[in-house]
C-alpha cells in the first residue's frame, strides 16, 4: 500500500492506495467542539442518530434499506467534540453509496418525528449507562486528569439526562452546520481510481471552513495515591482503571520509551504483558488485565491506564498485585528478553494491521486526527524502534508514579468499600 498526507485549505487528506482493490474505506472526521458542557457534550450523539435517519427523499428506513442494497455500511460517530463519518463500500458500488454520502451532509431531515425517537432512544441509552460498570471507572478516572471545562471530562448521567430534555430539532440544525464548516480530516483507502472519485466528491462539498484554534486537553497527574468507588449493584464483578495522567505529548523524547515499557507491562490484547502472566495466569484472579496510553497527540498530553475485573472477593489482592507489578517495572525496568521479545511482537502486530485495508485506513486516520501526518507517524515508529532499553527504564520510573495511582472501582463495592479506601495508605 502506498500512503500520502497532504494538507488542503479546508481540510487535511490521508489517501491509502492498494492497487487492486475491491473496496473502499472512507473516515471524515469534523472537530465540532467548541465548550464543554452537558448540552454540548450529548448533542453529537443524538446528531449521530439522526444523520443516518433520513435525508432528501429517504425517510430512515428508506436510507438503511438503499445502503444494505448496495452493501455498503454509513455509520455515525463522535467522542470528545470530534464527530466521525464511516463509509466502507465495494468499489462497484461507490457511485451510488456516495450519493447517499451526499444525501446526509447536503439534505438531512432531522424530521420531528425522528428527532423525538433519537432523544427517547438516547435516554434509554443513557438510563443503561448507569450499569456500565467498566464505562463508570474509566470516565471517574478521567474526570481525576480533567478539568470540567475540558473535552475529555465525562459528565455523569443524570447531568447528561437533563441537558436532553433541553434539547431542540434547531440545536440539531446548528450543530449541523458546525460539523459542515469545521475543518476535516479525511483518510480514503481503496484503488487509485476510486480514491480520485471520492475525492472529487469531498471538494464538491468542502469549499470552506470554520478556522479557529483548535482546543487541546490539558490532563494534570494528580502527586498522591487516591481510589474512587462507585456502587453498581446489579453486576457479579468489579471494574477497576489504574493510572495518572501524563506530563508529555507524541512530540517529547520520552514518549517512544514510556509506550513501550507500558506494552512490556499490559500489551493491549492478547496474552503478552506482565501483568497477564501474573495477576492472570500465576495468580488466577482475572480473566484480562491490559495497559495503554489514551489521548496523547502530537500537542496534547494525556494519560495512562490499566483496566481490569475482579470478583470482589479478589479484588483488594487483584488491585495490590497490580500495584506490585507497576512497583516493580517502575523501580527495576524491563529485562533484556523483554526489551527483545517486544520489539518483535510490537513490530509483527503493525505489520498484520497492514494486511486489512480498513485497518490500515483506520489507523491512518487516528493517527491524522492527532496531528499526525505518515511522515510524522513513520518518525515516531522509528524512534520507537530504535529506543534503548535504558531509555525505557528511566521513562517508566520517572511518570509510571506507584506513590501516586489513582484507583478508580465500579462495580459491588459495598461489601470491601472499606477494604478498597485502604489501598490509598
Amino acid at each position: 500500500m502506498h500512503i500520502n498526507t497532504t494538507t488542503y485549505e479546508f481540510f487535511k487528506l490521508a489517501e491509502i492506495e492498494k492497487p487492486g482493490a475491491l473496496t473502499v474505506s472512507l473516515l471524515l472526521t469534523a472537530d465540532c467542539f467548541t465548550e464543554q458542557t452537558p448540552k454540548n457534550a450529548i448533542l453529537p450523539y443524538l446528531y449521530a442518530d439522526l444523520l443516518l435517519a433520513g435525508a432528501g427523499s429517504y425517510g430512515r428506513s428508506e436510507f438503511l434499506y438503499a445502503l444494505n442494497t448496495l452493501g455498503a455500511t454509513i455509520s455515525v460517530t463522535t467522542q470528545n467534540g470530534r464527530i466521525t463519518i464511516e463509509v466502507a463500500t465495494p468499489k462497484a458500488k461507490l457511485a451510488p453509496t456516495l450519493q447517499l454520502l451526499l444525501s446526509i451532509l447536503q439534505a438531512p431531515s432531522f424530521k420531528p418525528t425522528e428527532v423525538k425517537r433519537a432523544i427517547s432512544t438516547l435516554k434509554n441509552t443513557i438510563e443503561l449507562s448507569k450499569e456500565d460498570a467498566r464505562g463508570i471507572a474509566h470516565a471517574h478516572l478521567k474526570n481525576s486528569f480533567y478539568s470540567k471545562t475540558d473535552r475529555q471530562y465525562d459528565f455523569g448521567p443524570e447531568t447528561l439526562s437533563t441537558a436532553l430534555a433541553n434539547i431542540a430539532q434547531s440545536d440539531i440544525k446548528k450543530l449541523h452546520q458546525l460539523f459542515i464548516v469545521s475543518y476535516w480530516f479525511v483518510s480514503i483507502g481503496g484503488s487509485k481510481e476510486s480514491i480520485r472519485t471520492v475525492l472529487k466528491t469531498i471538494k464538491s462539498i468542502k469549499k470552506s471552513a470554520l478556522i479557529r484554534p483548535e482546543v487541546q486537553g490539558e490532563s494534570a497527574p494528580v502527586n498522591k495515591s487516591a481510589v474512587l468507588v462507585h456502587e453498581v449493584k446489579s453486576k457479579q464483578n468489579i471494574d477497576v482503571s489504574i493510572g495518572n495522567a501524563l506530563p508529555f505529548t507524541l512530540n517529547d523524547e520520552v514518549a517512544p520509551a514510556f509506550i513501550f515499557g507500558l506494552a512490556v507491562l499490559g500489551k493491549w490484547g492478547g496474552f503478552a504483558g506482565r501483568l497477564m502472566s501474573t495477576v492472570r495466569e500465576k495468580e488466577g484472579l482475572t480473566y484480562g488485565i491490559y495497559a495503554r496510553t489514551e489521548s496523547i497527540g502530537l500537542t496534547n498530553p494525556g494519560y495512562w491506564r490499566i483496566m481490569s475485573f475482579f470478583a470482589p472477593k479478589d479484588v483488594v489482592k487483584g488491585i495490590t498485585s497490580t500495584k506490585r507489578e507497576i512497583r516493580q517495572i517502575a523501580e527495576k525496568g524491563i529485562t533484556q528478553s523483554e526489551f527483545e521479545r517486544f520489539k518483535t511482537i510490537i513490530k509483527t502486530g503493525e505489520e498484520l494491521i497492514f494486511d486489512s485495508l480498513g485497518g490500515t485506513t483506520g489507523l491512518v486516520h487516528k493517527n491524522l486526527v492527532s496531528g499526525l501526518l505518515w511522515s510524522d507517524y513513520l518518525a515516531f515508529r522509528t524512534k520507537f524502534q530504535a529506543c534503548t532499553k535504558t531509555q525505557i527504564n528511566a521513562a517508566l520510573k520517572k511518570y509510571l508514579l506507584p506513590d501516586a495511582l489513582v484507583i478508580s472501582t465500579a462495580g459491588p463495592v459495598a461489601s470491601v468499600k472499606k477494604e478498597l479506601l485502604g489501598l490509598a495508605k
